[in-house]
């Protein structure tokens, strides 16, 4: 069976990383520790791109990864199923967030506008090269609106817009922070 506590893991990433930086874990495999394999597992708000293991065939293995979001990174690594010692290892992450609200699209009847005290509904889509949200939905008009969110998984968002007197609204869509407005944001909605 594989010895987990022959491998020894050091890296500059142990001490923290930088989003949008590569970073790197690096695992030593001592002369007992058999073949492994090595399974590496992430738990962050936003998973690192790419994420991937190297074998440098120097008896080293490397974790490499770029850090998407600045959060806690908890990395578990197993060899053979057995936890290397120090796992899981929490990685500090800093920086800002690399966003691209171009990519994430809102579409859907309600955009068009609809009637007072009727929900009107449109679906938002985040791609994983938008970088981390939330999501972040207002709208001005002649009335405070009622506004819903549901995250319905995968990237989609359903939004829910209710107003209670007629007349024009925008629409405002945001990914992360309001110096991202999504894909066509502001939307004008006319409501009768």
């Amino acid at each position: 069976y594989a010895m987990a506590e022959n491998i020894t893991v050091s890296g500059a990433a142990l001490e923290g990383a930088e989003v949008g930086q590569p970073a790197e874990i690096k695992l030593a495999i001592g002369d007992n520790a058999g073949s492994g394999p090595l399974n590496v597992a992430v738990k962050a708000e936003f998973n690192p791109n790419p994420l991937e293991v190297k074998d440098n065939k120097d008896k080293t293995m490397s974790v490499l990864f770029t850090p998407r979001a600045a959060c806690d990174h908890e990395f578990t690594l197993t060899w053979n199923d057995q936890p290397i010692p120090g796992s899981p290892f929490q990685i500090k992450v800093t920086g800002t967030a690399v966003r691209d609200s171009s990519k994430v699209t809102a579409a859907g009847e309600g955009l068009k506008g609809g009637k007072v005290d009727t929900p009107m509904k449109f679906t938002v889509t985040s791609v994983d090269e938008a970088g981390p949200g939330p999501l972040q939905v207002d709208a001005t008009g002649p009335a405070e609106p009622e506004i819903n969110l549901t995250n319905e998984g995968k990237g989609a968002f359903g939004v829910e817009i209710k107003v209670s007197k007629p007349g024009e609204y925008a629409v405002n869509i945001n990914w992360g922070d309001a110096d991202h407005p999504i894909s066509g944001s502001p939307f004008k909605l006319t409501v009768e």
